[in-house]
């Protein structure tokens, strides 16, 4: 039997069915035997979230790294990376993970991601950032729009109606 047949037959026996999900896997386990040449790679299968994921040392002395494969087609969003890290991350591993980014053509490039660095701030925060950054821009474009004419009116003391004007005695 053929390696790459071998190793993929591995993969589906720890209980993943989907052949995309096994590619991505073992074309990880190759970029990080073969390119990175890392030390006690390992293929592994959480079955709570039908993820097969490598576990890695870069170095020999090192502690374990997890690695996912993950098609650049795939959408990613911070739950999906929250869901990783509390399902694989352990005491031993820490709390990185490293999501593979694996292009059709097999280029890989892969992210760390460490839970804690820094809170993620709410949906209702990021909203609030948003509309005050819209606010600032337009805010901006219009002051660039009448630059001139705000200038003009600056220098020439501007415009006053007598109906704005009110007498003090």
């Amino acid at each position: 039997m053929e390696v790459e047949e071998k190793i993929k037959e591995d993969m589906k026996k720890l209980g993943c069915k989907c052949p995309k999900k096994i590619a991505l896997a073992y074309s990880l386990y190759i970029h990080l035997v073969d390119q990175k040449i890392m030390y006690d790679t390992e293929y592994c299968y959480n079955k709570d979230i039908d993820t097969l994921y490598v576990v890695a040392r870069p170095n020999r002395n090192d502690k374990l790294n997890i690695y996912v494969p993950v098609s650049t087609s795939q959408d990613v969003s911070m739950n999906f990376i929250n869901v990783l890290q509390e399902n694989l991350c352990t005491v031993e591993t820490g709390p990185s993970i490293n999501l593979a980014f694996i292009e059709s053509d097999m280029t890989t490039v892969i992210y760390t991601f460490t839970k804690g660095l820094a809170e993620r701030p709410s949906a209702e925060k990021t909203s609030l950032v948003r509309q005050k950054e819209e606010r600032r821009t337009f805010i901006n474009s219009e002051l660039k729009k009448n630059k001139s004419d705000l200038l003009n009116q600056a220098l020439n003391g501007g415009i006053v109606d007598d109906d704005d004007c009110e007498v003090l005695d």
